[in-house]
């Protein structure tokens, strides 16, 4: 049996999404859900289910669709730009669970620039957002998965982030977000060796090209997972349950899960 063949039982499990309100966290926060986790979903606002705001694109939403799962979601208002919030949110989710198992980094913005033209302020924007966020919220969860002496923690990061030659297509505006995105990679390397010795893992997942609302206006017709659990789960189910002695320290792409890796 393959290892996305198997289903992950996740209950008991605490973790922390972040960018959870929609697309591909929407679908991270769903799939714990449903394989049993308490699942504290974080966005920078809650909105409601029966807003005005397209349908998916609320915590309210995200925490509605979970009723039925085997696990819960819990929304938690928190902006990642801000390390009050980062500390005050996680500080919450451990003494609401008394635990945390599971940190996803996904909360990220992307835009559009020419290579010339990156004001300074979007700049430092994507780096707090896409590098320090993660940082930030790593720092806050290592005590707590420290003196558990276990946990998993992945960043989410993107196909961008590597050296891709002129011409092939990822030099499409997205100097900032491709490297602040590598910036997570190195991230992740060095935390995977600081956490180690405490049997924390700590990987890098790139979903590839999902048809999120975003992405769907640039995307042909037809190219493109849909954000959806089913989707994106099996290889984040996968690493929730890994552990510094069975898979740590890498960069891993969903569309190789069950291929490359595990």
């Amino acid at each position: 049996m393959r290892a996305n063949d198997r289903a992950a039982d996740l209950t008991g499990k605490v973790a922390i999404v972040t960018g959870a309100s929609a697309g591909i966290g929407r679908a991270y926060a769903l799939a714990l859900a449903g394989a049993g986790a308490t699942v504290v979903a974080v966005a920078r606002t809650l909105g409601d289910v029966d807003s005005d705001v397209p349908r998916r694109q609320t915590l309210a939403e995200v925490v509605n669709a979970a009723k039925e799962l085997r696990g819960r979601i819990f929304a938690e208002v928190c902006d990642v730009e801000s390390e009050v919030d980062l500390v005050r949110t996680i500080d919450q989710a451990v003494a609401n669970f008394s635990r945390i198992d599971l940190l996803v980094n996904n909360a990220a913005v992307m835009k559009r620039y020419d290579p010339f033209d990156v004001s300074c302020e979007e700049w430092d924007r994507a780096m707090r957002v896409n590098v320090r966020g993660p940082y930030l919220a790593i720092r806050q969860v290592a005590p707590t998965m420290m003196r558990q002496r276990s946990g998993s923690i992945v960043n989410v990061t993107a196909l961008a982030a590597g050296f891709v030659p002129k011409g092939h297509g990822a030099h499409d505006g997205t100097l900032a977000y491709a490297i602040s995105k590598a910036a997570l990679n190195r991230l992740s390397f060095f935390m995977a060796e600081e956490l180690k010795p405490y049997g924390i893992a700590v990987n890098a997942l790139s979903p590839g090209v999902v048809r999120t609302a975003t992405a769907a206006a640039r995307l042909p017709d037809g190219v493109g997972k849909p954000p959806t659990p089913e989707a994106l789960g099996g290889p984040l189910l996968y690493l929730a349950t890994q552990t510094a002695s069975t898979l740590t320290g890498q960069i891993l792409h969903t569309d190789e899960f069950g291929k490359s890796w595990p």
